[in-house]
């Protein structure tokens, strides 16, 4: 259901409207209902990792949007969606086709991209989707956004089990004249604000997201748009100018580049940038949307509880506990477990008090038998929340009186 914006009487053009916009909040802003979070499922594999994380879903999420089919290069890819973990959640679910490309499609991808989206319907029926809601994710050129609403129209005259049709937006968008016929053919957008068009500026940029928001506010006009947000990082592949050449997150990409930089978005930021944009009360945003579910094996998204505690407010901290579990040997593994709602940094050095024989690191760590024993660090990657390392091992005379921790002079 669309949310009607307040009546601004004698606007005297755009730069009035979106100054009223960028002004404290009204107590009608105020009573807006709160936001929804909706996830983005991007995964292609459905592995048990992933069903767990659907399987959490329910926890923190309002919705998943899950990506359902991909069409560009004359192929259509079908990712392996497990249905019933979808209708195990009890959540709404949005199905996302991914259109490659920023160019037009012919009449005759056209037909068969129509033809594929038929189809999945079929298979959303015969799944218990007797109506099903559609989100097109196609990064159009800006200049062929007037096309895109013809292809849009189509969409909806072809598909006759759709509850709602919803796009993918991009900011480059927000001023061109075609876009009203594209919102037009459209229940609702989702306005991207992150991605890599300069390696300096990274994959977000809470300013210019800022701007990018209130005026899509205005061009969407009555119709509802959400905000997407990354909760990922990636990998930038550059050439020898320092130029980008491609970008790796959930897939990997073949290595054709001189150098490599991995970039990150610190969930922190993520949060104080929410806080503001709750604060611009908008009538016509209608929630978040969160790119994209973790699960275990996805090194480069947050970790499924940092997700969870940005969307519902708690605390954002990391917390590092040394742990020294006894084997059936006799030997003792020294682990690092991260128990807190972000990544921790794995620490400098840990001390060992106790008198001990043997040992050895791993996992970034070196062992070195001084006055008293330390493991230092080398090079690791950060401990995700909710995750543990293993980082050595000892043998020592009692192994009840060992202690390890921390050491207070290296601590990061």
């Amino acid at each position: 259901m669309t949310r009607r914006r307040p009546c601004i009487e004698r606007v005297r053009g755009v730069l009035l409207v979106l100054t009223a916009l960028l002004a404290a909040p009204s107590a009608a802003n105020l009573a807006s209902p709160p936001l929804t979070h909706s996830v983005y499922v991007w995964q292609r594999v459905w592995d048990a990792a992933l069903r767990q994380s659907i399987a959490e879903s329910p926890t923190f999420a309002t919705s998943l949007r899950v990506l359902a089919l991909q069409f560009g290069s004359g192929r259509v890819v079908k990712p392996g969606i497990d249905w019933a973990a979808l209708r195990a959640t009890g959540l709404p679910v949005t199905l996302v086709a991914r259109v490659d490309g920023a160019a037009a499609l012919s009449p005759d991808e056209q037909d068969r991209f129509l033809a594929a989206l038929r189809e999945l319907a079929e298979t959303a029926k015969a799944q218990g989707w007797d109506r099903f809601d559609l989100e097109i994710d196609h990064d159009c050129a800006t200049a062929q956004l007037a096309a895109y609403a013809q292809l849009l129209a189509r969409v909806r005259a072809s598909i006759g089990s759709l509850d709602s049709l919803s796009i993918t937006a991009l900011p480059a968008w927000r001023a061109a004249p075609a876009l009203s016929a594209v919102l037009a053919q459209t229940d609702a957008s989702v306005l991207q604000v992150h991605a890599v068009s300069d390696p300096a500026r990274g994959l977000f940029d809470g300013r210019q997201a800022q701007r990018w928001v209130a005026e899509w506010a205005l061009r969407s006009g009555e119709k509802p748009f959400l905000v997407a947000l990354p909760a990922y990082g990636a990998r930038l592949k550059l050439d020898h100018q320092g130029a980008l050449v491609a970008v790796e997150s959930e897939q990997r990409l073949p290595a054709r580049s001189a150098s490599a930089r991995e970039i990150h978005v610190d969930p922190r930021e993520i949060a104080a940038w929410l806080g503001e944009l709750r604060a611009r009360g908008y009538p016509n945003l209608a929630g978040i949307a969160w790119f994209r579910l973790p699960h275990a094996a996805d090194q480069r998204a947050w970790a499924l509880r940092t997700l969870r505690a940005v969307i519902t407010g708690q605390p954002l901290q990391s917390t590092l506990r040394v742990a020294t579990p006894l084997r059936d040997n006799g030997a003792i593994d020294v682990s690092l477990h991260s128990d807190g709602s972000i990544d921790a940094e794995p620490p400098a050095a840990l001390v060992v008090d106790g008198n001990c024989s043997a040992g050895d690191a791993a996992n970034g760590y070196r062992l070195v038998r001084g006055t008293p024993w330390r493991f230092e660090h080398t090079a690791s990657a950060p401990l995700r929340a909710g995750s543990g390392r293993v980082v050595g091992w000892l043998r020592c005379a009692d192994p009840a009186q060992v202690r390890v921790h921390v050491s207070p002079v290296s601590q990061r």
